[in-house]
């Protein structure tokens, strides 16, 4: 709870309790036990029952309070220099960045070299537990890449600085120094599941290499493979080969979601946990995790960077879910998420739903805790990867309501995109203006729960059409009677935070008992005495995985009403009402050409504003927004395991395929290939490409695209992997399409196996 917060629910309880003492029915925080007694000090029993439950209700308040104005996670960011230490942590790379790691072993050694003594120096460097990393896209010397042919420097560092690295199998060979002797260093030192170089450099007085010292060293690598429940045949709506109990199933992405999933999931080697929590799959709500990796595909936001263990792993997680603009959300006592995206009501709530007892509503955040402004911090890699600052994201409305510049510097630890930090600030701004709502309901509303939004139509108590996010529950066993905590959700944020519009969204405040007469005759008032309703109007259409939205949500049609006074002016003549449509279809109809009809949008968000003048003098402006909420994962697809590898310079089948899958309508098919190959002799490198044919059995074969190489190869001590992903839009009609692997042997003249067990390619399709 913070600080402001906790103070304010202490200072409810002493004032409570003093007006108490006076015999008074007001906020107590009275101690246990009071049922049963008649009187307390001169206090009667019922009057000391409805001090705690009030007292309560305040307690709750300021908890909720505490919760939305939540301080985030300590900044921990990636470590970009070499860790060093005797209980050194272990790292975990998420996603592609640059890392110092942390040393493991360091020595000099070797015979004397035109006087130098010891003139050789091993570093043995850990940069990812929990491995394998997926690639090791290049090694670092004072943040400059240092070109490399096979294991060794070229250019300035030539003859004078060499590497072999490992990306962390699961079963791995030691790491093997270029300059023999290399002390306390052997062929048992496999360094199994850990993604690590060994750093070897020679030193010589006459050629001047590392004069100056040993420079700061550093490796970009993309990390650790990811569950994405998505690509999972036996989740719902799900396609694919990922099993959340088997990790050689899982790829390697940069969402945000799976990466969440896999932390949580934990990971195990030898059936022992070696990095994140390890809840059990049917601990995890894992269709909020697929919700959450479509969200972020949608808006670009990747997660990159270095987490430690030992430490806090709630801290950890949240780290990696603020990456995709959500928190962890406990539901019915399964883990799962709050996601900032558009949302749609699932209910209406109205005085027939509520139980005895207060509703509670704090009308603003207290003004001590309100941020006008956030200056956010992301990693740069044009900065040599160190955390900068971005612009500042600022709402001039929230400063006008503050008085003054109130402004914060956050930190999001795993982000390393300048716009999409700007998103996940914006978004932090405007939630931190929601505000709190303690609701009793009635039984029948205890199947909702944590993560649904319902609408409130409660003009009674301020709250008339506004949207709520459940963020608790607690059911009353002897009353069976539910007690909501909720945060107010205001639709027109989403826009706003994804940069959509240049519009804040206003901060939710209570309606004034004015207001409430105008709401109830669904007036807002305008200028000069005017009126018109609705003043605006959010509508979330329900669309598919890829953007088609579902049958029934079109047309939408509204009538627009407009006042003078009291005198309904909505058919007079002079009114005239016209229209400006963005991303979609719409036109203006019936009386007196006052009623919108919307066919169609083209896009995921759309808006349509409506202009309202009274004898060519401007009355208001009224937008209509649209906002698409699309189902989540894929829902079709085939897989095969059965991959093999062409040794040949020229291309040839490399599945058991053909995969035949039945694709569309305005789908996204995609394919996944994860081919581990091996050399049974010599080295070599593997390309490979995907084609389709939209005729099964016949037809030409086109590329889906461009062949993908592998630079790394396999030898025969070390395996690699040709991993790719290609994407395709799917046809306007449900139809079978087909799909065939090709690979070839681009560099090397060894003889290449698949990995027995680990070779996949995956065709999915979205509808």
């Amino acid at each position: 709870m913070s600080k402001t917060l906790r103070t304010v629910a202490v200072i409810a309880g002493a004032v409570a309790l003093i007006a108490a003492t006076a015999g008074t029915a007001a906020v107590a925080l009275a101690p246990a036990g009071m049922a049963g007694s008649a009187t307390v000090a001169g206090v009667s029993a019922a009057t000391l029952s409805t001090v705690a439950t009030v007292a309560s209700v305040a307690s709750t308040l300021a908890t909720i309070g505490a919760q939305m104005t939540a301080k985030k996670p300590p900044a921990r960011g990636t470590i970009n220099q070499v860790v060093i230490s005797r209980e050194a942590v272990s790292p975990c790379i998420l996603g592609r960045t640059y890392s110092g790691g942390v040393l493991r072993h360091d020595v000099g050694y070797g015979a004397t070299l035109k006087k130098v003594k010891n003139p050789y120096r091993g570093q043995v460097i850990v940069y990812s537990v929990a491995g394998p990393c997926q690639a090791l896209e290049g090694i670092y010397m004072d943040y400059a890449q240092i070109p490399v042919t096979g294991n060794a420097a070229t250019g300035y560092y030539s003859g004078f600085l060499y590497r072999d690295y490992r990306r962390g199998l699961w079963t791995e060979t030691a790491l093997v120094p270029h300059f023999a002797g290399m002390p306390r260093w052997g062929s048992d030192y496999n360094l199994s599941s850990k993604a690590a170089i060994l750093w070897n450099g020679k030193f010589d007085k006459d050629g001047k290499r590392f004069a100056s010292g040993w420079p700061t060293s550093g490796a970009v690598w993309q990390g650790v493979m990811g569950y994405d429940a998505r690509l999972d045949s036996t989740m719902p709506g799900g396609s694919g080969a990922h099993r959340a109990d088997d990790e050689s199933t899982w790829t390697y992405n940069e969402d945000p979601g799976s990466q969440a999933a896999s932390y949580v999931l934990g990971r195990f080697r030898n059936g022992k946990k070696v990095f994140g929590v390890g809840l059990p799959a049917d601990g995890v709500i894992l269709p909020d995790f697929a919700t959450l990796s479509n969200v972020c595909a949608a808006n670009d936001w990747k997660v990159g960077g270095v987490i430690y263990e030992p430490g806090d792993r709630w801290a950890n997680l949240k780290r990696i879910l603020e990456a995709g603009g959500a928190e962890p959300l406990w539901r019915g006592g399964r883990l799962g998420l709050k996601i900032n995206m558009p949302r749609v009501s699932i209910y209406t709530v109205t005085a027939d739903d509520l139980a005895d007892g207060d509703v509670e509503v704090t009308a603003m955040q207290p003004w001590a805790s309100r941020k006008n402004g956030i200056r956010p911090k992301y990693r740069s890699e044009a900065h040599k990867w160190e955390y900068v600052q971005s612009e500042l994201v600022s709402v001039p409305t929230y400063v006008d309501e503050d008085g003054e510049p109130k402004i914060d510097e956050l930190q999001w630890d795993l982000v390393q995109d300048k716009d999409a930090v700007a998103q996940h600030a914006a978004y932090h701004l405007v939630n931190s203006r929601e505000m709190p709502i303690i609701l009793p309901c009635k039984p029948h509303m205890r199947h909702f729960g944590p993560g649904d939004m319902l609408t409130l139509d409660l003009p009674e108590h301020g709250m008339a059409g506004l949207d709520a996010v459940i963020m608790t529950h607690r059911p009353d066993p002897g009353s069976m009677n539910v007690v909501f905590t909720l945060s107010t959700e205001t639709t027109a944020k989403h826009p706003y935070a994804l940069g959509q519009t240049g519009t804040a969204p206003p901060t939710p405040a209570l309606t004034t008992g004015e207001d409430k007469d105008d709401i109830a005759n669904e007036v807002v008032r305008g200028a000069d005495g005017y009126s018109v309703a609705p003043s605006s109007w959010v509508k979330a259409i329900s669309a598919t995985n890829g953007g088609v939205p579902r049958a029934g949500q079109f047309p939408l049609s509204t009538t627009f009403y407009v006042f003078q006074g009291a005198l309904d002016i909505s058919e007079d003549p002079l009114t005239v009402y016209s229209i400006s449509a963005v991303n979609c279809v719409a036109s203006l109809g019936g009386d007196n050409n006052r009623v919108l009809t919307i066919d169609a949008m083209s896009a995921d968000e759309a808006r349509v504003d409506v202009t309202i003048t009274y004898d060519g003098v401007f009355i208001a402006t009224a937008p209509v927004q649209l906002t698409k909420v699309k189902d989540g994962g894929a829902v079709g697809g085939a897989s095969d395991s059965s991959l093999t590898v062409t040794n040949s310079a020229s291309y040839g089948g490399a599945d058991g395929g053909p995969l035949t899958v039945s694709v569309g309508p305005d789908g996204m098919v995609t394919v996944d290939v994860n081919l581990s190959y091996q050399a049974t002799s010599g080295a070599g490198k593997l390309a490979g490409k995907v084609q389709y044919r939209t005729t099964p059995g016949s037809g030409s074969w086109a590329d889906m695209a461009a062949e993908t190489q592998d630079p790394y190869g396999a030898t025969a001590s070390e395996s690699s992997a040709l991993t790719f992903s290609a994407s395709i839009a799917g046809p306007v009609s449900a139809e079978s399409w087909e799909f065939q692997l090709l690979t070839r042997r681009w560099n090397g003249s060894g003889t290449l196996a698949p990995v027995s067990g680990a070779t996949t390619m995956t065709v999915a399709w979205a509808a």
